[in-house]
């Protein structure tokens, strides 16, 4: 075996080390239909509950999922439709993050036709757009000539590569189509829309109006910003149900915490809180520290977990124990920083949030403002909710102002339950 061989065998046995056969945290949710998400999604009974209400009806409904980035929209929306599948019968269930550059239209077109893979006018749309599909579709010609007889010469050509001149058109067509095989209805999800420019998005969703009061249920999910404050979800009630994702609380934290860890635990499947090996190789008190500091905010929490795992493999640990966390915790700031890659303003916001503990609107002066090279609060933001994302602020719960701190990382720095 090679140096190379033996490094990866290294690896793999700091990790079985631990009692894990691999890292369990990941920052994406994993696929539609994913036993493994069914096995490791916690709480959001309440959210659920809404959600599933909407569907015993025979109306089509569309629902927005609203909540800040990292929260665990996308987790929840997929574990939704994992049910929608098993338990809706005749119901077709698609799932799509919304592309750059294309309209709401144009994106429920694509998950719909790329669902209707044995449908080969779903397949011409996809193939028009330049969208790989699992068969060569061909536009077929003809020629004919000749003095005295008729002949004819038949061949075939590549379909173009065109963008639909009018999506929501097709899209009926394509979903009347779906309704033959699918009586029972169609179910489109859209993600990710908090990933685009807020005012694009409320663009969007204005030039969408009649694509969503149409006859398929929606599903999209978005940041508040973007979204909520919209006329579009208060006055002319385009949504019938507009569900909040808030921060978990620290026992469902902890019990999603034993969930992924079971998931991969070697000869150990406990999922019993009240029982010390359900969070190995966590001891009790320093997994309920990282769920401390993971603030309940899903994505943070898969970026720590990765982390502190890793660096207890590089130290051969074989349990978490408040060195170790504290080690791991150290090496998790520099990390997300470097993921960020901040530009010099941002990093000139997010060291002055370091050292000044918080940043509001109430308590900010305008010497601070000019020291960060802004003239305004509102300009200042865009900066923080982008470190925010970037997982270097935290936002707490606050009806009045925008109330921006940095991340505590560090058991210490956190005060007790």
């Amino acid at each position: 075996m090679s140096n190379a061989d033996d490094i990866f065998d290294q690896a793999k046995g700091s990790i079985r080390r631990l009692g894990l056969t691999e890292i369990p945290f990941t920052e994406s949710p994993t696929g539609l239909g994913s036993q493994t998400l069914d096995r490791i999604f916690t709480g959001r009974e309440n959210e659920l509950r809404q959600v599933f209400k909407s569907f015993q009806s025979r109306e089509r409904r569309r629902i927005l999922i609203y909540g800040r980035i990292g929260i665990g929209k996308s987790a929840f929306l997929l574990e939704v439709l994992s049910v929608l599948e098993r338990k809706l019968k005749e119901t077709l269930t698609t799932y799509i993050s919304l592309p750059p550059e294309l309209d709401l239209a144009t994106t429920a077109l694509i998950a719909l036709a790329q669902a209707m893979s044995d449908d080969d006018w779903a397949q011409q749309q996809l193939y028009k757009m330049g969208i790989p599909i699992n068969k060569q579709l061909k536009e077929r010609t003809s020629e004919v000539g000749g003095n005295m007889g008729i002949t004819a010469k038949m061949g075939e050509k590549d379909l173009p590569i065109i963008a639909p001149e009018y999506p929501s058109v097709s899209l009926d067509t394509l979903l009347q189509r779906a309704k033959e095989k699918y009586p029972n209805g169609v179910v489109i999800a859209i993600d990710d829309l908090d990933k685009q420019n807020p005012s694009r998005i409320r663009q969007l969703m204005y030039d969408a109006q009649g694509m969503l009061k149409g006859p398929a249920w929606f599903l999209l999910t978005g940041h508040p910003v973007s979204m909520t404050g919209d006329l579009l979800t208060t006055e002319r009630g385009l949504f019938d149900l507009r569900l909040p994702l808030e921060e978990l609380d620290f026992e469902t934290t902890y019990k999603m915490l034993i969930n992924y860890l079971s998931s991969v635990r070697i000869n150990n499947d406990c999922t019993d809180p009240d029982d010390p090996r359900c969070v190995l190789p966590f001891l009790p008190e320093t997994a309920a520290q990282f769920c401390q500091v993971s603030r309940g905010k899903p994505r943070l929490f898969n970026r720590l977990g990765s982390i502190i795992l890793s660096t207890a493999a590089d130290l051969g640990a074989d349990i978490i124990t408040p060195d170790v966390l504290r080690k791991g915790l150290q090496t998790a700031l520099p990390t997300l920083q470097e993921r960020a890659a901040l530009t010099f303003k941002e990093e000139r916001v997010r060291a002055f949030l370091q050292r000044n503990g918080q940043i509001s609107d109430e308590t900010i002066t305008i010497d601070d403002l000019e020291q960060l090279g802004v003239r305004t609060y509102a300009e200042l933001l865009p900066v923080l909710e982008r470190l925010e994302a970037a997982d270097l602020a935290h936002q707490p719960r606050q009806d009045d102002t925008k109330t921006f701190e940095p991340l505590a990382l560090l058991p210490s720095d956190i005060a007790p339950e």
